[in-house]
């Protein structure tokens, strides 16, 4: 990330252009990981506990 900052603060035209690119690249894989990493831990966080509908208790207000 330094080195592609690098590059872009002296870059113009087509070469900051693909430093975009390749930006755009990285932060696809990024959000890649975390989701796949998201979904492991509350599939391990969630393993064999009963789904008690808790989020609708919390946040829907006056409901008793």
């Amino acid at each position: 990330m330094r080195e592609l900052a690098d590059r872009a603060a002296e870059s113009r035209g087509t070469v900051l252009e693909a430093i975009g690119r390749e930006l755009d690249g990285l932060a696809a894989i990024m959000e890649s990981h975390f989701s796949y990493e998201e979904r492991t831990i509350s599939e391990a966080l969630d393993g064999g506990v009963p789904d008690t509908n808790w989020p609708d208790m919390v946040f829907q207000f006056g409901v008793a």
